[in-house]
């Protein structure tokens, strides 16, 4: 399976369904311009990290499976970011459109405490990456995939510390979004790795699988990427839209 014809298997299908169910209400200023600063966000996050993780070779793509190479990555790998996170935006605008009465969230003020909260975690988060480096240097390259994924965590803590009310009020939105998103993506993975078109090097994984095939590392990245870009968007949206 080349990386196009996963695009044309699994991306696209969700993508004309969710474009279909959001076309009768076209997407506003401020909606429009939430899915831009987040689809900004992803490629600027996103882009280092999964060049990163392609030149460490905890994964790769074979050469037969892409058109061509931006980096480490194939240009089809960026466009997985795109497709994936406009997929999940649509998703949470369409909960809102036919679940007008979703639970609303207290937008709450960024003060004081929260400010200090932020800078004080800066500290907590420095020492976690001090404790993951000691624990790689000590188990091996084994958990290299495990540990990147702690690229995610700090965002996504960070998020919850601004505007714990908005996301607590909207919790249930959030899970349910990426409870699809993840098992969804888990399953189109677990195709693809099967079909060839991505591998993963043995020795940067823990060797847990989903069905002897997909490591638990790769699970755990689209649960994660799957409620960063939910909660980012939710925290872009103007108030009137959420």
């Amino acid at each position: 399976m080349t990386y196009l014809r996963f695009h044309l298997l699994f991306n696209l299908p969700p993508l004309v369904l969710l474009l279909a169910l959001n076309w009768p209400e076209p997407l506003a200023g401020g909606e429009a311009a939430a899915f831009g600063w987040v689809l900004l966000a992803v490629m600027v996050f996103t882009t280092p990290w999964d060049n990163l993780a392609a030149k460490w070779g905890i994964w790769g793509f074979p050469r037969e499976k892409y058109s061509r190479r931006i980096g480490y990555l194939p240009v089809e790998e960026y466009a997985f970011f795109v497709l994936q996170s406009v997929n999940v935006m649509l998703a949470v605008r369409a909960l809102f459109r036919f679940f007008p009465d979703w639970e609303t969230g207290a937008e709450g003020g960024i003060d004081r405490v929260t400010l200090i909260l932020l800078g004080a975690s800066l500290l907590v988060w420095l020492i976690v990456a001090a404790q993951l480096r000691w624990l790689r240097q000590k188990v091996g390259p084994g958990v290299n995939y495990a540990i990147h994924l702690a690229w995610f965590l700090p965002v996504i803590y960070f998020q919850w510390i601004l505007l714990p009310p908005l996301f607590l009020g909207h919790a249930g939105l959030l899970a349910l979004v990426t409870a699809v998103f993840g098992i969804y993506y888990t399953l189109a993975d677990l195709v693809a790795v099967r079909g060839g078109t991505w591998f993963f090097d043995e020795k940067q994984i823990t060797g847990l699988k989903l069905a002897g095939v997909l490591p638990w590392e790769e699970i755990a990245f689209f649960f994660l990427t799957s409620l960063l870009v939910a909660q980012s968007y939710l925290l872009l949206l103007p108030e009137d839209f959420r």
